[in-house]
Formats: structure tokens, C-alpha cells, sequence
């Protein structure tokens, strides 16, 4: 056990390879942790094609690529407490210091000195890896290719959980996963109605297979005017922005109604103009961002609608061996596809 394959960004240019590096050692605070099952991110495929802001100093190869992970502890350092050897675990991606003003605030999703698993350090994409025992969060009990997925779900759980879906029309925009993730969530919340607005014949199928009540081609039908019709020109309660396009955003600020809630987690690439007057102040809207996973609030709550029966297993549309990255990275540029989850086997 004292070699192992990884999934490594080398040079400072397009592409990953498939590298044969030394198993890493656990430090005092660490588990090593033999790799169940990872998947793939938008933010992989950022660094896979090498745009900025990764190729512009950020990052520095070589590192393992990959944030998202289930692994079984084989071993741990000589202070971890509440972890054993065949535990299965995944884990929060975001490195906190737990010493800032925002650590101490219970906000370390979003500490002042954070640092990112596979940017910063080495990731999961490999047979195995080291997991920091504050970023370890226990699944025993759930399939590893679930398990691994907690941590892009939990972004979607955070988004729904920003306010009250109960019987309220909520407009998903974007069906990726995270919007996809988000539609289940939704439903299992108690959400009345579910509008998802998609672009793709899978995406579309996959949100039916979640729930959405009414699914909306953004190519052959005008959201806004679907939206409104279906609710009586009133506007829908809760919209859920998941994509970061322009037009979605303006959409989700013209077809919310007045006193309702718009909830951002797509990142937009450019700035984006808004009528704040309009739109927002005399909507009495409430605009909220949102940017990662309060940790540890949303993984019990992440893991509670898990274990409660949401499935997610329509989401995951590619189950591939590690050493076949290359036909993930190719469906995940394509846009054709839910979730890639990997397996070092």
C-alpha cells in the first residue's frame, strides 16, 4: 500500500492526468481514509480547462484533483477522538480556520482564511486520501455513492432551507444538479407547488423524476408567461436561482411576486445590471445569497432527508472507474449529465 493512483493537475495547463503517487500519511488531527466513492464538480472542470482565475495564480500543480468524497478510515493520527477504523465518512470541503470572527460566529463555510480541498490541498480523486477530523462528517449506513454527494447537496439544501417552502409556489431556475438536488429537497419540505425551468431533454426528465410539478423548456416556452399564467398573475412565493445566468436572474426577479424570496446560488461570470428599484425595493423583496453549506447545521439536515427516503439516485448519471475520469470530464462539458460519481476500485 505504499503507492496508489490519482487524478492529478500537473502543469499549469488543459487536462488532468492519471499519476501513480506515495499513499499520503495521516498527521496527529487526520484520518486516512481508503476512497468509497467521489464525484465530479462544475469546479473540476474549471480547473481541467484551466480558466481563470485557476490558471492566474491560485492554483499551483501539482495537486489530486477532487472536493466531493465517501471513504472507509483505515487509519488515524494519535489525537482523534470519535472516529473508528472502518467508519465511513465524507467530507466538508471547506478548510476553515476556526479562529476568525466568522469561525466564531458558527460561519466557517465562509472563514476568513479558508481553504479548498484539491485547490489548495490535495484532493479525493484516488484509491486513498487524508481527511482533516473537523472536516469529517460519519455515514455509516449509506451507499458511498449517495454519501459522497452530501456535499453538492448540501449547497442545495442551504438554498431551499434560506426560507419557509411549505406550501408555497417555488421556482426552481436551472436543473443542473444543484437545481435538481434542490426540486427533491423542496418536495420533501412540504413545497406546494414546483416549477423547474430547464434547458436539456435529460435535465427536464431527471426533474420530472424529482417531483417538479410543472417543468418548463427555456427554449420552447417563455418562463415568465408559463409562471404567471399558472398562478393567476400573483407570481410564485419562493424562487431558487441556481444557474448564474442573467436572463434566469432577471426572470426570477420579474416572476416572483411582491414580499416573496429570491435565493442566489449560481455565480453569474460577468457583473449583471439590476433595477434594484424596481425589482427588489418595491417588490419588498427578500434577495439572499447563498455560498456553500453551514457546517455542521445543513449536513444533519442533509443527511435527515437522506435517511428519511429522498432519492437522489436519479441524479447520478454516470458511474464510472476512477481511471476512466477522462468520460466524466467529457459529460460534464457537455452538459449532458446529472452527477458523475467515480470509482477507485
Amino acid at each position: 500500500m505504499d503507492r496508489m493512483i490519482a487524478v492529478r493537475k500537473i502543469k499549469s495547463a488543459p487536462g488532468f492526468e492519471l499519476s501513480e503517487v506515495e499513499v499520503p500519511t495521516p498527521g496527529k488531527n487526520d484520518l486516512l481514509v481508503e476512497v468509497q466513492a467521489c464525484s465530479m464538480c462544475g469546479t473540476d472542470i474549471h480547473i481541467y480547462n484551466w480558466e481563470p482565475p485557476w490558471s492566474t495564480g491560485r492554483f499551483i500543480p501539482p495537486k489530486t484533483i477532487g472536493h466531493e468524497v465517501c471513504g472507509k478510515i483505515i487509519d488515524k493520527g494519535s489525537s482523534v477522538n470519535g472516529f473508528d477504523i472502518g467508519d465511513l465518512v465524507s467530507a466538508e470541503s471547506h478548510i476553515y480556520c476556526g479562529e476568525c470572527d466568522q469561525c466564531k460566529a458558527g460561519n466557517g463555510h465562509i472563514c476568513r482564511n479558508l481553504k479548498f480541498f484539491s485547490i489548495d490541498t490535495d484532493g479525493f480523486f484516488a484509491k486513498y486520501a487524508i481527511i482533516p477530523v473537523q472536516n469529517a462528517w460519519k455515514s455509516n449506513g449509506m451507499k458511498p455513492e449517495i454519501a459522497t454527494l452530501q456535499e453538492s447537496m448540501g449547497n442545495s439544501v442551504y438554498t431551499v432551507m434560506a426560507q419557509d417552502v411549505k406550501d408555497k409556489d417555488v421556482v426552481v431556475s436551472g436543473c443542473g444538479p444543484t437545481g435538481l438536488f434542490a426540486i427533491g429537497i423542496a418536495k420533501a419540505l412540504g413545497a406546494g407547488r414546483i416549477f423547474a425551468i430547464a434547458g436539456t431533454e435529460l435535465h427536464m426528465s431527471i426533474a420530472k423524476k424529482m417531483h417538479a410539478d410543472r417543468v418548463v423548456d427555456r427554449h420552447k416556452e417563455d418562463p415568465l408567461k408559463v409562471i404567471m399564467d399558472e398562478t393567476e398573475n400573483k407570481g410564485a412565493d419562493v424562487v431558487l436561482e441556481m444557474s448564474g445566468a442573467e436572463p434566469a436572474l432577471q426572470t426570477a426577479l420579474k416572476v416572483v411576486k411582491p414580499t416573496g424570496f429570491v435565493t442566489v446560488l449560481g455565480l453569474p461570470t460577468k457583473d449583471i445590471t439590476i433595477d434594484v428599484s424596481k425589482m427588489i425595493v418595491l417588490k419588498n423583496l427578500t434577495f439572499r445569497g447563498i455560498y456553500g453549506r453551514k457546517i455542521w447545521d445543513t449536513w444533519k439536515m442533509t443527511s435527515h432527508l437522506l435517511n428519511s427516503g429522498l432519492n437522489i439516485e436519479p441524479i447520478i448519471t454516470h458511474r464510472l472507474k476512477l481511471e476512466d475520469f477522462e468520460q466524466g470530464i467529457a459529460a460534464m462539458k457537455s452538459g449532458q449529465c446529472g452527477k458523475v460519481v467515480m470509482f477507485p476500485k
